[in-house]
């Protein structure tokens, strides 16, 4: 457990709780929240699966249809936030970050990597989001140019740990990730 009495150690907290999302299929951070505004300025939150995550960079990878409104609010205007509760850890986490969608050549590379049974879910006729007549009035059809890999760069971390005594912090990536205490 890292200290979370130091604002290094609570960013480490944050930095573990996250890659655990990778490897543990029950971890928090497995499914982040990621919140984008829509043409008429409206918050839209969904949630997500952890793809990837580059703990150094700061970097979170997600999958979507690309057809899916997202992409094209992400298009229209890359800033998002992604939002976890960690209930194990008492841990909330909000992110500020820059979300763009890798090059077609990249996700080709990893649709290779997408089993099987979980492509169906790039390439649904009609596209995700469309109205239909009944519940199964659609079809999965798997296509490797509707498979859309969204890259967040975060910029702004902000940790609250509900614990005894609880603690906040604010982290920006243009301070070098230094931070500073809140009132939590």
């Amino acid at each position: 457990m890292s200290d979370i009495t130091t604002l290094s150690g609570l960013l480490d907290l944050v930095r573990a709780r996250i890659g655990a999302g990778l490897v543990d299929r029950d971890a928090a951070a497995r499914l982040p929240v990621l919140a984008t505004r829509d043409a008429q300025g409206w918050p839209s939150a969904r949630t997500m699966v952890l793809r990837g995550f580059d703990a150094a960079d700061w970097t979170l990878d997600l999958h979507s249809d690309a057809d899916a409104a997202k992409v094209l609010q992400l298009t229209d205007g890359p800033r998002a936030a992604l939002h976890v509760w960690d209930a194990e850890a008492s841990l909330q986490v909000r992110m500020r970050a820059h979300v763009v969608r890798l090059p077609h050549e990249e996700e080709k590379t990893l649709w290779e990597e997408v089993p099987e049974e979980a492509r169906a879910r790039y390439g649904t006729v009609p596209p995700p989001g469309t109205p239909i007549a009944s519940a199964e009035a659609w079809h999965p059809n798997p296509r490797p140019a509707r498979f859309a890999v969204l890259r967040a760069r975060v910029l702004r971390i902000e940790a609250l740990h509900l614990g005894d005594i609880h603690r906040r912090a604010r982290y920006e990536r243009e301070e070098g990730w230094q931070g500073s205490w809140l009132v939590p």
